[in-house]
């Protein structure tokens, strides 16, 4: 196992939780329903809880973790200022941005963890792991409560004629 693709491997994972982590920022800012705030504010806890496995798994290999740019920072920002105000405060929207953004998450998991298979200990595996069961759940979650809404709007659209 090579220490240094390790590092690199397990950095990938704190961005992709990193990029994860503000999706959810942006998305609460959106919206003023108490759920779905409530909702993302717990994706968000989970995000730190994976940043800081990650973190200290990448310690114990005396590495060194990712940290994000000032420049990476500032147009990252900028970023997400342009698209919240492009973007409707409409739950249905909310809902499937955040679906999809799991679903990249998801892949971007998926893809990593194949490309680097070989150069992760069988303890960084289960850490992997288990972070991608869990937002694969988060993701179910969304799906549900986007199907749920589809569901509820077609019902009601449906008795009013």
């Amino acid at each position: 196992m090579n220490k240094k693709k390790s590092i690199d491997a397990l950095n990938a994972f704190i961005q992709i939780n990193n990029n994860r982590f503000e999706s959810y920022i942006m998305a609460a800012k959106q919206i003023n329903e108490y759920d779905l705030i409530t909702l993302f504010t717990g994706f968000q806890e989970k995000n730190k809880r994976y940043k800081a496995e990650l973190v200290s798994e990448i310690q114990k290999l005396e590495g060194k973790p990712t940290m994000e740019s000032p420049v990476i920072l500032l147009i990252s920002k900028i970023y997400r200022e342009v698209r919240s105000k492009f973007r409707t405060k409409d739950r249905e929207d909310i809902l499937n941005r955040c679906e999809y953004d799991a679903d990249v998450t998801l892949k971007k998991y998926t893809k990593v963890l194949s490309d680097n298979i070989d150069h992760l200990s069988p303890k960084h595996l289960n850490i992997i792991k288990a972070q991608h069961q869990s937002i694969k759940k988060d993701h179910d979650t969304l799906q549900g409560l986007g199907d749920l809404l589809v569901t509820c709007r077609k019902f009601n659209l449906e008795t009013q004629t």
